[in-house]
């Protein structure tokens, strides 16, 4: 039975300007970054859409009425996907996020849709946090947070029974040669600017290669702009721990 095998090393896809952002240790600085951007969000009247590429990730997530899974969301932001997978059938969803402004939304977000007794939000690191286990992993436009995201990986996929999805900048191809220097300008622009927290650009072959080792298998995949969307299915039992 194929293994997990440890995390994976940062590749020249992975640098970016500015140290290192999300290791085991959670840098303060994203929780700044994202609770700058929450703390626009005055309330329930003034939540902040589902971005593009979440949108494309739930329609990659379709057959949620129909499984009605249990779903947690690493780096859930302010809930906007795990709101609307919850609205769409799922049943029931745990999301964590760096960002204690982005929980604070994202809670207000569940009251708002009448899916609090469904949802539960946490501050937290999807990278060293304690997963419970459920059926469907999310990781939208999280993985990208990590500079070290064979770390995330590694924790993440021992807590999925069933699916795995994830939407990333596309590494490949047309869009991977427009992304590199692109998110390269965007990570010096902030680190002028302030708040700063560095993205990264990795190397979707690795991550694939990761998630079939782990048992997995692509179910479907497609793009939305320069990001990357993909849903994994489990195809062999989690590896026991030992």
């Amino acid at each position: 039975m194929p293994r997990y095998s440890g995390p994976m090393k940062a590749t020249d896809g992975e640098r970016s300007a500015g140290p290192d952002c999300c290791g085991p240790v959670p840098d303060p600085r994203i929780a700044r970054y994202f609770d700058a951007r929450a703390g626009k969000t005055v309330d329930a009247d003034d939540l902040p859409p589902a971005k593009p590429v979440s949108m494309a990730l739930l329609a990659q997530l379709r057959d949620v009425a129909e499984l009605r899974p249990t779903v947690l969301e690493l780096g859930c932001g302010t809930g906007a996907l795990s709101v609307s997978l919850v609205e769409r059938g799922a049943n029931r969803l745990t999301g964590i996020d760096l960002s204690p402004g982005s929980i604070q939304v994202a809670t207000r977000r569940a009251a708002a849709a009448n899916v609090e007794e469904r949802t539960a939000f946490e501050v937290g690191n999807g990278a060293s946090a304690t997963l419970t286990s459920h059926d469907w992993v999310v990781l939208d436009r999280m993985i990208c947070c990590y500079r070290h995201a064979g770390r995330l990986l590694e924790n993440a996929i021992p807590a999925s029974r069933v699916r795995i999805a994830f939407s990333v900048p596309e590494s490949r191809g047309w869009r991977g040669i427009v992304n590199r220097p692109l998110w390269f300008a965007e990570n010096v622009i902030n680190f002028v600017l302030r708040p700063y927290c560095p993205g990264y650009v990795h190397d979707i072959r690795t991550i694939e290669a990761r998630l079939r080792q782990a048992g997995f298998r692509r179910l479907r995949s497609g793009h939305s702009h320069l990001w990357y969307l993909a849903v994994f299915e489990r195809i062999q039992p989690p590896v026991p721990a030992i």
